[in-house]
């Protein structure tokens, strides 16, 4: 998930089979890879828009398309006075998230950001395990975990001896906001586990667009952008494919299967994401960062197993 990625509240999900069907194994594959091209459309979109108003802008659109969409299915949106602290404090997490990403990959590259944004997984077994009841690491977790940071380390090894230091801090940013990511996807699965889905990703694209907007406007300039026919695609692909119709399709899934049983597959967005980086912004495929992809996707699929 990119950044959108909400676990259904595990009392909510459905037992489901053992083995997930080959049909529904291949849509979390590709919904998992269209998360993957987020990094590579932002690339395409900061050549017109600035990197916070692009936030904006992306929610502002996906609000709309989710919006309509639970209308349609009659969800309930609006939060009730008991639910109003813990989405704020989802939403604040999501705001950060999100900017730091932005940032990350407006300052690194779309390849870097695909593997280190994934790292969130990794974030999420430690953080569960000192925060959630009876989730605690074995030595299945720990060795996804190690192959995750070691990873991260190769990504930041193949910048550092590509002798850029302003790519670098943008790929430390990227961390944050995985490690962000990770905190956040923590506190949903418990704080929040009687929450609908569909609300918590509304409100969160609401709350945010306040915090995006405002500061666009003051310090990015946002009104004067010109964005030219390349970038308004790269928003649609952001807004509507991955923060609209990933959401809707992943949601309809995991009415089928539970989110544990999918949560292996994450590996495909890493992966996807460096390709993609590759074949469409010529980003060079150096051996360090190849290492870093395999050891990220395959410490995610090891530690979601576990």
């Amino acid at each position: 998930m990119e950044t959108e990625h909400t676990p259904v509240p595990r009392e909510r999900a459905a037992p489901g089979p053992r083995v997930v069907p080959i049909a529904i194994a291949a849509a979390a594959l590709f919904f998992h890879a269209l998360w993957g091209g987020n990094s590579v459309a932002a690339k395409f979109a900061f050549t017109g828009l600035p990197p916070i108003g692009l936030a904006g802008l992306r929610f502002a659109l996906a609000a709309l398309v989710v919006g309509a969409w639970g209308a349609v299915r009659r969800e309930p949106l609006w939060p009730s006075r008991r639910e109003v602290l813990p989405l704020a404090i989802n939403g604040l997490l999501f705001t950060a998230q999100i900017a730091t990403f932005y940032i990350g990959v407006f300052w690194s590259s779309a390849s870097h950001a695909a593997v280190l944004i994934n790292t969130f997984p990794i974030f999420v077994a430690v953080f569960a395990h000192f925060w959630l009841v009876g989730d605690h690491l074995n030595a299945g977790k720990v060795v996804g975990i190690a192959l995750g940071f070691g990873g991260t380390a190769a990504v930041f090894s193949d910048r550092w001896d590509a002798g850029a230091p302003a790519m670098l801090v943008g790929d430390a940013v990227l961390l944050l906001s995985a490690l962000i990511l990770g905190a956040k996807n923590t506190y949903l699965k418990e704080v929040v586990a009687r929450i609908t889905p569909h609300k918590v990703v509304f409100s969160q694209m609401l709350f945010s667009l306040g915090p995006y907007f405002a500061y666009s406007l003051a310090f990015e300039g946002l009104l004067g952008a010109k964005p030219d026919a390349v970038a308004l695609l790269a928003l649609g692909y952001q807004s509507v494919v991955v923060g609209a119709f990933c959401f809707m399709g992943w949601t309809i899934i995991l009415q089928r299967i539970p989110a544990s049983k999918l949560a292996v597959f994450g590996f495909s967005s890493p992966v996807s994401g460096v390709i993609l980086s590759h074949l469409l912004l010529g980003e060079p495929l150096t051996s360090k960062l190849v290492a870093g992809m395999a050891l990220v996707a395959l410490g995610i699929g090891i530690a979601a197993r576990s």
